[in-house]
């Protein structure tokens, strides 16, 4: 199917909503209702409200996750720590103009919760405030365990985010797999059993082995959330910019692509540029807004006059 095809299929089945129906946002209740019956959750990226509606309208994702991975694939930045808190702000608002039924998890971007506890507590509560969101992703354990704590008594929702966590790529000497030896494997399931205990809801597991992440999921009460850490997590999350094939950079080992809108994007506007230079577009008949020709006389020779 053409990627125009799927873009106006997907709109299509956003739209469909009769006026009368009564439009229930997924709970946290109905992912663990997913975990407790062993389903699979999909959680995908959205960055704007043009992906948030992309993600809305696929009726087999569960949740979005506004990650602050679009420093990244919207922005431009190298890494996540370029982003400023109010950019990321704003690009949530616009995800979520976009939400209607899915679960919404929201990042905790760098620099908005590592000053204090009442910092992060703030910046939480002002991104709980634009409304239908269902949790905030916070990176780390032992040491947030004061701002999660926090946050659980305050009523938000907290994920947890351990294993890579790019936020402190600085600190780990790069985007690398982390728990690859028994004493780096260990100290990753300790810290999710804290995690759990200290209140967070859920538990992301990035860039870590297989094993490790299906044995933590085995031990732990919590949905796990998986992205680079095989198909034994309670779910999985991609980053959308990876799953539609969005850039043409470097792909990590864990990204499988289901579309590559960078080539026909690139080939779309290759086309419509060709049509321009040949005056094929706009097509008389079908891109302008006709004139009778009586108005037209009329309006050449009230022009005369001027």
């Amino acid at each position: 199917m053409s990627l125009g095809r799927q873009l106006a299929s997907a709109s299509r089945r956003y739209s469909s909503y009769p006026a009368s129906k009564t439009i229930r946002q997924n709970s946290l209740q109905d992912l663990y209702k997913l975990h407790k019956n062993k389903e699979p959750i999909t959680v995908i990226t959205a960055h704007d409200y043009i992906t948030g509606r992309f993600a809305e309208a696929s009726p087999g994702i569960d949740a979005i996750l506004v990650g602050d991975s679009l420093s990244m694939v919207a922005k431009g930045h190298p890494s996540t720590l370029e982003l400023d808190f109010d950019d990321f702000y704003h690009s949530t608002a616009s995800v979520l103009r976009a939400v209607r039924e899915k679960f919404v998890i929201v990042d905790m971007p760098f620099g908005s919760f590592e000053e204090s506890v009442e910092q992060c507590t703030r910046s939480a509560v002002k991104l709980m405030k634009l409304g239908k969101v269902g949790s905030v992703k916070i990176e780390g354990s032992y040491e947030m365990t004061d701002r999660i704590r926090s946050l659980t008594n305050a009523g938000i929702p907290v994920t947890g985010h351990i294993g890579l966590q790019p936020q402190k790529f600085n600190m780990l000497g790069g985007f690398k797999a982390q728990g690859r030896n028994a004493l780096g494997a260990l100290d990753i399931y300790k810290q999710a059993l804290h995690l759990q205990k200290i209140g967070c809801k859920m538990l992301l597991f990035e860039c870590i082995p297989e094993k490790v992440a299906a044995f933590i999921t085995d031990r732990v009460d919590v949905p796990t959330i998986g992205i680079g850490a095989g198909n034994s997590t309670s779910g999985q999350v991609l980053v959308m910019a990876d799953a539609l094939g969005m850039s043409d950079g470097k792909k990590a080992k864990f990204v499988k692509s289901y579309l590559d809108i960078n080539s026909l994007a690139v080939d779309a506007l290759t086309r419509y540029s060709a049509d321009v230079k040949s005056k094929s577009f706009p097509n008389s008949e079908l891109h302008t807004y006709p004139m009778k020709d009586e108005e037209f006389d009329e309006f050449e020779r009230m022009a005369k006059d001027l």
